[in-house]
């Protein structure tokens, strides 16, 4: 018997055996992998995504997907690159104050993960 543990129902057909493998990119640190791997399920989970995006993340997490092929999968491709393009028309119609907030606040997250623990290998 299988069992699943997701808190949606799943918007296509469940894979036999369905599983969530944490990720284990060889290119990537351990810290690294376990906050991609608990973003994707965060995505995969989460109402508020995408149904195409939900389907995306569960395919990595089952392992029917590698990460560095996503861009080679029609429907990841096609939900990411849709991603990208609301994102630049939303930046687009910034204004230049606005934008230099987003910009400092990036920046300050990222100094914030670099010295909380973001240690290279």
């Amino acid at each position: 018997m299988n069992h699943t543990h997701h808190p949606h129902p799943s918007t296509n057909t469940p894979a036999p055996g369905e599983r969530d493998y944490p990720l284990a990119e060889p290119d990537l640190a351990e810290e690294q992998n376990a906050r991609l791997t608990e973003a994707l399920r965060g995505v995969r989970d989460g109402a508020a995504a995408p149904g195409a995006l939900r389907e995306l993340a569960g395919k990595v997490l089952g392992g029917r997907l590698a990460l560095k092929d996503v861009l080679d999968d029609p429907s990841g491709y096609r939900v990411l690159t849709d991603g990208i393009s609301g994102m630049r028309e939303s930046w687009r119609s910034m204004s230049p104050q606005d934008r230099q907030a987003v910009r400092a606040t990036v920046e300050e997250r990222a100094d914030e993960a670099e010295a909380g623990g973001g240690r290279p290998r």
